[in-house]
């Protein structure tokens, strides 16, 4: 339930990079209706349909998070101890990592509400307060979100949400210092990277095992002719 509330309330802020007149609360705002009407679109699954919802997700989700800042935050000190090329590296996989949450959303029944509530601005920082009614298979939860922006040349761009005092940046930061501290910053790339194949090679088995009961019912409908 928690999962779902999330990935429901990060995409809602997704932030529009041409809405450069838009100020924070507006920005999510004007996204929020983009985002419901892309997460209850049910394509038949494996259909090309589903792939350019997928391939939509993902496109949105580019939109949706700073990368670059999440990760910096997240990795704190261990940032600058990372040469150039680690640093890319890290970002491009923890996106990828965040962007197949997202696509693993689409099937979920999420309809949900929200309330924006105070807009605090600072300088080129910004939070965003808002409650989040969600309701999945019929059952009703509510969710404190709080979107931490910074603005940049291209508008207001969210680089964490703080969903029931639950923060994404903080929680990824945890994880990346215990991982750093006790096995090194390779590993840290390694478990990531390791977590995206074990992925692929799921979905690989999963599309194979899906041919081949296809392969099986035409052999015995045609058997039974």
């Amino acid at each position: 339930m928690k999962q779902a509330i999330l990935i429901a309330c990060v995409c809602v802020g997704a932030t529009a990079f041409g809405a450069t007149a838009l100020g924070p609360s507006a920005t999510l705002k004007e996204k929020n209706g983009q985002v419901n009407r892309l997460l209850k679109i049910k394509p038949p699954k494996g259909s090309a349909a589903e792939k350019k919802q997928k391939d939509d997700i993902k496109a949105l989700a580019s939109t949706l998070l700073d990368y670059g800042e999440l990760t910096k935050r997240a990795m704190a000190d261990h940032w600058d101890k990372i040469t150039s090329a680690q640093q890319t590296d890290l970002v491009t996989t923890l996106k990828e990592l965040i962007e197949r949450n997202y696509v693993k959303q689409l099937r979920s029944n999420i309809d949900y509400k929200v309330l924006y509530k105070e807009e605090n601005i600072d300088g080129d920082e910004a939070t965003v307060h808002s409650v989040v009614k969600v309701k999945t298979k019929g059952r009703d939860t509510d969710a404190d979100i709080v979107y931490k922006l910074r603005k940049v040349d291209a508008g207001w761009v969210v680089w964490d949400v703080v969903t029931d005092e639950v923060s994404l940046m903080r929680n990824y930061k945890s994880q990346f210092n215990r991982i750093i501290t006790d096995n090194g910053f390779p590993e840290l790339l390694k478990r990531m990277k390791d977590k995206l194949k074990q992925d692929d090679d799921q979905n690989a088995k999963d599309k194979a095992a899906k041919s081949g009961t296809k392969t099986a019912d035409a052999k015995t409908g045609a058997g039974g002719k």
